[in-house]
């Protein structure tokens, strides 16, 4: 699983592209009658953002919350004391 971090910067990146590939569509858009505009990627922002979110954040791991591994994990002991 990746870390946290790689996501966040993987998010990062993607969104960066993102954006360049909007202007960059904006600016050659052939049809000078009718132009292109910002607005007119929002709902694929709306969907990268989903993309981006919770479906990106689930195979991501925090590295202070990562679970060890099985064999390191110690002897917890699950009965109770008995009262006295």
């Amino acid at each position: 699983m990746a870390s946290k971090a790689e996501c966040d910067q993987y998010a990062a990146e993607v969104t960066r592209r993102f954006e360049e590939f909007t202007q960059w569509a904006i600016q050659h858009w052939p049809n000078q009658d009718l132009r292109l505009m910002k607005s007119d990627f929002n709902r694929s922002r709306q969907e990268l953002s989903r993309i981006l979110g919770p479906r990106l954040t689930e195979s991501c791991t925090d590295d202070a919350e990562a679970m060890p591994p099985r064999d390191s994990v110690r002897y917890v002991e699950m009965n109770p004391t008995p009262w006295p």
